[in-house]
Order: C-alpha cells, then structure tokens, then sequence
C-alpha cells in the first residue's frame, strides 16, 4: 500500500461522445485526448504535429531584430560569439545556432562555461573567460542570460552587443542588452511560455533565415531539418512540456535523431544500447544524462565536441570519456544521496515539516540537482541542496505541488547573492552565514503556500478502463500520441475489482503475472516495486499504464501497473 491519493483528470463527458461519433475512437482514447484538453476539432493536428503548423517566427518579440543584427556582423566580418550553457539544452542550442550561422558565413565561436569555474550562467567572470580565449563584437547568449544584468552591463562597456535567448523566469530588473528574446516576457503568447531555450534558439534561427530570404541576403539554401535532432534532444532533456511548437519540433527531431547521422549521436546510441526509432524516453533516460555527466563534473566541452564531430573515431572516443563522466557523476550522486538522507533522518521531523532543507560541506556541486530531484520526488516537498564551499554556497531547488518556487526564492532576495530557474527547478547561492536563515524562511513561505493535503502524493489518471477497451486498436491509436514526456506523459487508467489468478517475483522485488476483471477478461501485468511484502489482498483497483512490450522478437499488450489498492477500500 502506497498511500497515494488518486486524482481523476477533468473531463468534458460531452467532449468524449464527440470525439467518439466523430473518430470513432476507443472510449479510453477519447479519454486521454479530453483530459489533455484536445478538442474535436484540433485532434488532426495534435496527432499529426507537422512542420507546416509553426508560425512564423516573428511572432516571437526580438527575433527580427536580432536577425538584422546578426547579418549586419556577417556583411561587416565581426566576430559573433555564443555563450553557451553547460546541460543538453545550452549546448544543443549552441550547436544549433554555430551551424546556421556558420553555414551562412558568419564568423562564430562558441564559449560553453564549465560550472566549477563560474558557476551557472552568464557572468561577468565567465564574460571575462571567453574574452580571453575570443575577441567579439558581438555575443549571444543560449539557455542563460534573462537575469545577468551585471555581465550584460560589462559587455555594454567592454562595446559589445548583447543577444541574449533565454526561457528561464526573469528577475526584477532586465538587462540593457541590444536584443531580449525570452518568450515568459510576453504572457500573451502562451503558446511559446513551453519552448525550452534549444526551441528558443531555433526561433532565432528560423528567424534569421526568413530575414535572408525577404530581404535577399543570401543564396545559399541552409535546411533547419538538419538540426531538428538537436531540438529534439534539448527540448526533452530539459523536461518542458511536449505540448504545442514543443511537441511538433520534437517529434519531427525524433525522426531526424534516429537516423543518427551525427557521428557522434550514433557512438551514444551504440554505447548506451538504443536502437530504431528513438522515443522521447531514450533521451531522457539514455541519452541525456551522458551528455550532462560532463557539465555535471566540469568539461562540458567534450559534450559539445560529440555532437559537433564528423569523426566516428573521434565520437568513439569522446563517447568514452562521456561514460566514464557518467559513472562518476553516479557514484558521486549516490555518496551524497546517503549523507542528504541520513541528514534528514536526524535533523528534520518529516511530520511536522512542509520542506527540507539540507547542506554539507564540499558536496559536489554538478550533482546537487539530481540529488534535490530525488528527494523531492521520495518525499514529496520542496526541496533545496546547498553546497559549501569557500564563502559561497550553492543549491539547487526542486519543488512540488506546482509550487513556484522562484517566487517564494524571491521572497528571501535580500539574503541570496544569485538565484533563478524555473517554477519547478531553481540554482541559488548565497553566504554560509546565511544557509540557516534560509532554511527557516523557505519552510515558513512553503507552510503558508501548501496545504498538508498537497504533501500527500497523489497521481493523476485520464479515466476508467475496461480490459476489453484495451484491444489492438486501441494501441494503434495509442502511438498517435508519441512523443510522450512532461505535459503529454502516457495515460493512466483505472480499472477497478481485479483478481490475480497468477503473480511471479521478477528482478529486485518487481512483480509480473496476469489480471483478470469479473467479465473473465484478462491481461498481462508488470508491477515495479510492488511484491509479496507490499501488495494489497484482493481484489485489487490499479492505476496502470498500457503499454507494449518488445521482448525476445516478441510484442506483448501489457499493463504497467503505478498504483494498487484493495478494491471497495473507500479511498480514493
């Protein structure tokens, strides 16, 4: 018994019966597609995603402008340099952006700041590192920049302009740079709020080739299809909702990925064992969390490298370097995972507190983030991982509940030397002297904004199914979802009053068996983390997932159960 508490997704019944008589949709189809509020009328393009359905990219402020600016550097053979970020979104970004611009004969460099040199972001110190190595007249900012007031300031006086592509949330004062383009500073155009700063990139690159063409710049035809892959792997790595332009981008990249024309694509693919069409799991379970051990653990230039190589005997070899940044990023996490938790144990009263809160000292910095995940998720509270080193410490945040957390760190600014992010995920840093006044500010704004109720897990599902509904057609319409991920995850059904005519132990405490519902309909299961010690007596209710299973050349319909409980228990 988990606990959990199961929330029905809101529904239109009408918008169901329409969606049936219109498509003839399985009944849990038109479940799925009104819970994720898909109209009759926009299901061809929601299933269909095609190119032909992005605006224009003038649509998004700043992208014209910026495109006349990034060809008057061209006609004048300036100096154009990216600063980058170091996770898959800044540098797919990067990598976008050096192509095209490159492609169309610009003079481009490309400055990716390792994060125990400078930190996050655009800085003055890491301003300062990339002036070192390039000389500019003009720079870009990719995933980072919306808050660097002072660097921008820096590089005004240093007479550089400034473009600076961003997603994050922005702080109280903007920068005075020459060109903002972040779609959060425009709350009328929600349908850009979900692009991810590669999605953002790709605007500015759309844009800057629809400049060429009105305006007769260039001849040469330069095909946005080629770096689709690399929208594809930023947009999901960086967990923004696969929902609009996001979802026609990343499944058109999906596509372009797995034909693994990039050499380097292709020694991450072999080394990690994905094969055949890439699915958004691949990358947010495989792919991406290669790329980021590097700029986790300080060399976030042989993940660029990767993806830019023509080489499949370079590839191979910075793949290498690639898994062995991985395994130590692993052990590292895991190290850190113990002391947070044992921390936890001792310090904190789990029933009595809203958030947590936990520092060490020297903790690595690169892996705190995936640590706070891991505790936001096991405990289902805000949580914040600090660092201390020296006289800073550094965190990262990760909430829950659908807390803004940038709003409640904006609330403790006087006390924090940098902090910004996203509502779910935030960096900060701050002095030491002031970790512990933090903490109790951060619990009492959470007390105030969450509900106990909201400290319960809960998990949300589209409706309720019958064994019989989950036929062949109904998995046939069920890949018209993909690309699943954040915003679009596969659905979850209820099916009620189960029995179990038989059940195995599989793995490390994982089980598989059979189902079967009181119309002597049944269906195969597997059930991860659930075993003899902790399943329910029969009859059971299960939230599942449908799904297919390759296995051995082999397809099977099965259900991948998230929940269980005793049929008839009252709690749902």
């Amino acid at each position: 018994m988990t606990g959990n508490r199961w929330i029905s997704k809101n529904f239109s019944t009408s918008e169901v019966n329409k969606l049936i008589q219109r498509y003839n949709f399985t009944r849990p189809i038109a479940l799925a597609l009104a819970c994720r509020d898909i109209q009759a009328d926009n299901v061809e393009a929601f299933f269909n995603a095609s190119l032909s359905d992005l605006g224009s990219p003038y649509e998004l402020p700043g992208t014209e402008q910026a495109s006349k600016r990034l060809w008057d550097a061209i006609k004048r053979d300036e100096h154009i340099l990216i600063h980058g970020d170091f996770d898959v979104d800044g540098l797919t970004s990067s990598a976008l952006l050096s192509w095209v611009l490159s492609e169309s004969g610009a003079n481009v460099s490309v400055f990716v700041p390792a994060r125990l040199d400078t930190g996050y972001g655009f800085t003055p110190d890491s301003l300062d590192n990339a002036l070192k190595v390039y000389k500019c007249n003009l720079l870009i900012t990719v995933d980072c920049g919306i808050t660097s007031v002072e660097a921008v300031d820096r590089a005004n006086e240093l007479g550089i302009d400034v473009i600076i592509t961003d997603h994050h949330e922005q702080a109280a004062k903007l920068p005075s740079a020459h060109t903002i383009i972040n779609s959060k500073l425009h709350p009328e155009l929600k349908k850009f709020h979900c692009l991810a700063g590669v999605g953002t990139a790709f605007k500015l690159a759309h844009a800057f080739i629809k400049y060429s063409f009105d305006n007769q710049l260039s001849f040469k035809k330069i095909d946005l299809k080629e770096v689709l892959d690399l929208v594809a792997l930023g947009t999901v790595a960086d967990i923004v909702p696969i929902l609009g332009e996001n979802r026609i981008l990343t499944k058109n990249g999906l596509k372009a990925l797995s034909k693994q024309i990039r050499p380097g694509i292709r020694a991450l693919c072999d080394i990690t064992g994905v094969s055949g069409d890439l699915k958004s799991y691949d990358i947010a379970f495989k792919l991406a969390p290669y790329i980021n051990a590097a700029g986790r653990l300080g060399d976030p230039g042989v993940a660029y490298n990767i993806l830019n190589t023509h080489s499949i005997v370079d590839a191979m070899r910075l793949v290498q370097q690639l898994k062995e940044f991985n395994t130590q990023r692993r052990a590292k996490e895991n190290e850190i995972f113990k002391e947070a938790e044992s921390q936890i144990y001792q310090t904190i009263k789990m029933k009595e507190a809203s958030s947590i809160l936990i520092y060490g000292n020297n903790w690595h910095q690169g892996v705190i983030g995936n640590v706070a995940s891991r505790i936001a998720r096991d405990y289902n509270r805000p949580t914040i991982v600090l660092t201390v080193m020296g006289d800073q410490a550094y965190g990262s945040g990760r909430s829950c509940a659908n807390l803004n957390l940038v709003k409640v760190l904006s609330g403790c600014s006087d006390i924090l030397t940098r902090y910004g992010g996203h509502p779910m995920a935030v960096g900060l840093s701050l002095l030491p002297k002031d970790v512990e006044e933090l903490k109790a500010r951060f619990e009492k704004a959470v007390s105030l904004a969450l509900t106990s109720e909201d400290l319960i897990p809960q998990i949300e599902y589209d409706g309720e199914a019958f064994i019989c509904e989950l036929n062949e057609v109904f998995f046939e319409e069920l890949e018209k979802f993909e690309p699943f991920g954040f915003g679009n995850p596969p659905p979850i059904f209820r099916l009620n009053g189960l029995t179990v005519p038989h059940i195995r132990t599989v793995g490390q405490g994982h089980s598989k068996g059979y189902i079967k519902d009181r119309y002597d309909n049944s269906m195969k299961f597997i059930a991860f983390n659930f075993n003899e010690k902790n399943l329910p007596p029969e009859p059971w209710d299960v939230l599942a997932t449908p799904q297919l299973n390759f296995y051995n050349g082999m397809m099977n319909q099965q259900l991948n159960i998230v929940d269980v409980k005793t049929a008839f228990s009252g709690n749902s």
